[in-house]
């Protein structure tokens, strides 16, 4: 029997994070669910969510599968604008009262859909994409436009004079028929004679933009017909005779031979378009074939134009912009949108002009894979420009060399992607978790919950994966699918150093954290016991309004050991858990020994909150609390005894385990073990026959 000198206490406090291993030697906890780690270090449940507009009888229903939440203080926070995406339709919050307003219809609501809903802030405007449909961008009333312009205008027809047919040229000159009216336009100098000097032949094209009211640019409109006018000498001087001043003009100058057009733009352009720029080349035979602006018509309808402009009247050169593509990723970078996996073109990347999100150059475009491979996501971070591929990740330097920064690592979940408060850059790679340094530096940060990882999460699902930063905590937080689901329900949560999870019954297809003074954490999902089906929930609170699906709190420790080999057998007589005060109520605990997860010894009675020592103070209960009446206080901390009894026990584990709406707060353990005296501990190791 083992004597009072080889009794001893381990004192653990309790690791705020799991580690996956079979025996773990420094962190205690291998499963913690439904705990978060308080500013004092104690695990505690998880509280909430509840919903963010209660049952009132007003109009708050939202119809369809949910897809996505954005919240953005547009105007420096004036415009408070929370928009949620919901089957084929966007909503937008106009408060309790009012409730939802749609904003968007006829948006796709395939399920087969490759890349989740994403939304970002560019130039005071929320810019939106589903990569399937066209783009939006909303502004700070509410109003929905196209991110510039999906469809290219119509050709231009263009009129002007016509050559004077053969037969009618002994009695019309040149540039007689068509439209044919005198002008500006025209290039003058000399031939034939090389003293009186002609209007040269020449041609002219014109092409059409459109002009939203953001100042986005369409693509141009292919050219116009080709208008022309033909060589015409001029002839201003009379033959003279001896009563005539030979220096009196009686015929035509160059002047006169100069002429106008008339151009017509047919068919009406998009509602969002506000203006129509008109584009004219200078004479194509003798100055350049590059068009320049003409004039911008504030209209979007059918139109003609009188052309009076001469050559050196004409203004900027034409932009060359390409149709706004559908994109699957996006973000902002030093004021301009970068889109990239664009339809018909996975591997490009592309960028806006600066404060124009819907208006891309045609060459401005780069391959950050020599291959092609997809872009899986975008990122601005400490100053770089990122792409992601599944299996690499690049930096675009000056948008066009692509500098690789990571091979074999790569990004499968373009919201995945965030910023820690550490100032380090966190995404969701196939093999798990990397952040970057801002010096560049990559590393694999899921190592402790590598089991999870590689066997019990969706792996076919990933690429919808969401995440969001705690306001409270600054925690980082990723939705992913279980193995086996096909609902998001599982979430990971990483403090830097640590991991954990929650599982709270709801299945969440988008977060996001509000850009007020209120610092929640909101969710849209689907909660298939309530009334409601689809739902807003605000995360980390509760109302009575709303109760929570029934859920389980585990804390399940890795498997401990006497010694650093585990070869030393022992008696485990007595555990000790630090509690804080949290809920009149019991939970239970289990425990395993030699690596066998069937129980030894379980208990469902233990309580979780202290006893009462005559002050009263586990009475007031909060649900029972009256304002004015009633008094707060600090949780105490005190210990539970527990009695384990386990004999002879190479290694050991325990699990602690309770369903809401009881709730627990863990702040530390304590173990009262002996050695088992049976001469050398290691003298029980078995040999090779040992049965």
């Amino acid at each position: 029997m083992a004597g009072p000198a080889q009794t001893q206490d381990i004192q653990l406090i309790v690791p705020p994070g799991e580690a996956q291993v079979l025996y773990s030697a420094a962190t205690l906890a291998q499963k913690i669910q439904n705990l978060e780690l308080t500013q004092d270090g104690t695990l505690r449940s998880v509280i909430g969510p509840a919903v963010y507009e209660p049952y009132r009888g007003v109009p708050v229903e939202i119809f369809g599968d949910m897809r996505g939440i954005f919240h953005a203080g547009l105007e420096a926070g004036i415009a408070d604008t929370l928009l949620v995406r919901a089957g084929t339709k966007l909503y937008l919050h106009k408060g309790a009262i009012r409730g939802w307003v749609e904003i968007a219809t006829g948006l796709s609501n395939d399920h087969r859909a490759l890349y989740p809903d994403q939304f970002l802030v560019l130039n005071n405007k929320i810019i939106y994409t589903n990569g399937i449909d066209g783009a939006l961008v909303i502004n700070h009333e509410g109003y929905a436009f196209p991110l510039g312009f999906r469809n290219v205008p119509g050709v231009p027809f263009s009129e002007g004079p016509r050559p004077t047919p053969p037969d009618q040229r002994r009695s019309h000159y040149s540039n007689d028929f068509g439209y044919s009216w005198p002008g500006k336009i025209g290039t003058v100098g000399d031939i034939l004679d090389g003293q009186t000097g002609a209007l040269l032949s020449g041609g002219w094209y014109y092409y059409v933009q459109w002009e939203d009211v953001f100042g986005n640019l369409s693509q141009p409109s292919a050219p116009s017909n080709l208008v022309k006018v033909s060589t015409l000498q001029s002839d201003p001087f009379s033959s003279g005779d001896d009563t005539t001043d030979p220096a009196v003009v009686t015929g035509s100058e160059l002047d006169d031979l100069t002429r106008q057009f008339f151009v017509r733009i047919e068919g009406d352009g998009p509602e969002h378009c506000v203006a129509i720029r008109l584009y004219r080349t200078p004479d194509v035979k003798h100055v350049s074939t590059i068009p320049q602006l003409l004039v911008r018509i504030p209209n979007n309808r059918q139109i003609t134009y009188p052309d009076n402009i001469p050559d050196s009247g004409l203004g900027i050169p034409m932009p060359e912009i390409i149709a706004v593509p559908v994109f699957r990723v996006m973000c902002t970078h030093q004021g301009r949108l970068v889109i990239g996996n664009v339809a018909g073109d996975p591997g490009v990347v592309r960028r806006s002009f600066v404060g124009l999100p819907g208006t891309f150059a045609a060459q401005d475009a780069v391959y950050p894979d020599s291959g092609g491979s997809e872009i899986t996501g975008l990122a601005s971070h400490a100053g770089k420009l990122l792409a992601f591929t599944e299996n690499s990740v690049y930096e675009l330097v000056d948008f066009s060399v692509p500098v690789p920064l990571a091979q074999g690592i790569g990004c499968v979940a373009p919201r995945s992607i965030k910023a820690l408060p550490s100032g380090k850059l966190m995404w969701l790679a196939r093999d798990g978790f990397y952040t970057m340094a801002p010096s560049g530096q990559v590393e694999l940060v899921s190592n402790p919950i590598n089991k999870t990882i590689r066997n019990f999460i969706n792996k076919s699902r990933l690429r919808s994966a969401v995440s969001v930063i705690d306001p409270e905590s600054l925690e980082y937080r990723c939705v992913v699918c279980e193995a086996g689901q096909s609902s998001q329900k599982l979430i990971l949560t990483y403090d830097g150093r640590h991991w954990k999870r929650q599982l709270l019954g709801i299945h969440i297809a988008d977060v996001c954290q509000t850009e007020d003074y209120r610092q929640y954490v909101l969710a849209v999902g689907r909660d298939s016991s309530a009334e409601r089906k689809n739902e807003v929930f605000v995360m980390g609170r509760e109302t009575s309004a709303y109760e929570p699906p029934e859920r389980q709190i585990v804390y399940r420790s890795g498997w401990l050991r006497g010694d650093k080999t585990g070869l030393t057998p022992i008696h485990i007589r007595t555990m000790y858990i630090g509690l804080r005060d949290a809920w009149n109520g019991d939970f239970s605990i289990r425990f395993y020994r030699n690596g066998s997860w069937s129980e030894v010894v379980s208990m469902s009675d233990v309580r979780a909150i202290g006893p009462d020592d005559g002050s009263s103070i586990v009475t007031d209960i909060a649900g029972n609390a009256i304002i004015g009446t009633a008094k707060t206080r600090d949780p105490r901390l005190f210990f539970r005894q527990i009695p384990v009894g386990l004999e002879t026990t190479s290694t050991w584990a325990f699990e602690i385990s309770a369903t809401s709406p009881t709730r627990l707060e863990i702040a530390s353990f304590v173990f009262d073990i002996t050695t088992a005296s049976q001469g050398n501990p290691r003298s029980r190791t078995p040999f090779r026959s040992d049965i």
